[in-house]
């Protein structure tokens, strides 16, 4: 069995061993850690579905936060070097973009930088953000995630680094009232591993007082969250 991971930087970090790597080790298992620094759902997708997977794998999402936009850069836009100005440190030495493949490049590829107003994004979430369509779209997207794992006949799990009630990382993008999506109800959420029912890593991080470095819990947090979600594997 190989345990292959899919998430943002809670669950790929260049600083510090992660839930990944210490579920990994419970397991006594190879992990491919696919996950990504600042990646939003919709690029988690399209790189779970590039992904070439056996059925004898097991895979293991925790959830980005719903209002991230994953910026696609064609070769030869103008905003390329604006881009990768704001683009996560995926080496950890400088910002790139990442193809659907997980490959590194300058050229072309997704700006991953979560769901902060910074550089060319601030233009996006001023005039086209809605916290609704960025709600409603995370969850098709875990439902179209579903589909396919099911499809492919892999056991797999979903966490979240979010609280099921509120996926939004930033509080200057929230401020909707209505949490009802008819889509929500197609999600089976037999499947997820939640701390205390409905609370993310983030909250587990809290009540259990874990220190946090630069808006990410330190490793020990994540050892202990890999303690937990063991029972559920």
């Amino acid at each position: 069995m190989q345990l292959v991971t899919l998430g943002c930087s809670f669950t790929k970090d260049n600083y510090q061993k992660t839930w990944a790597d210490y579920l990994g080790k419970l397991l006594c298992t190879q992990v491919d850690n696919i996950g990504a620094r600042g990646a939003g759902l919709d690029f988690l997708t399209a790189r779970l579905m590039s992904y070439d997977l056996n059925n004898t794998d097991t895979v293991a999402i925790m959830l980005p936060s719903a209002d991230r936009f994953d910026w696609y850069i064609d070769t030869g836009n103008p905003l390329q070097k604006s881009a990768l100005d704001i683009a996560s440190w995926q080496n950890g030495k400088n910002g790139s973009l990442v193809k659907v493949d997980g490959t590194l490049s300058n050229v072309e590829g997704f700006v991953l930088s979560g769901g902060e107003h910074r550089g060319e994004k601030k233009l996006w979430f001023k005039y086209f953000y809605s916290e609704y369509k960025a709600r409603l779209d995370f969850w098709k997207s875990v439902h179209y995630i579903q589909l396919y794992l099911e499809s492919q006949g892999v056991k797999y799990f979903i966490t979240s680094a979010y609280d099921k009630k509120l996926q939004i990382e930033q509080a200057y993008n929230c401020g909707m009232t209505c949490t009802d999506f008819d889509i929500i109800n197609k999600i089976d959420f037999s499947k997820f591993v939640y701390y205390k029912n409905d609370l993310g890593f983030l909250s587990f991080c809290k009540q259990n007082n874990y220190s946090f470095v630069n808006n990410h819990p330190v490793t020990d947090a994540h050892k202990h969250f890999a303690e937990y979600l063991i029972n559920y594997v």
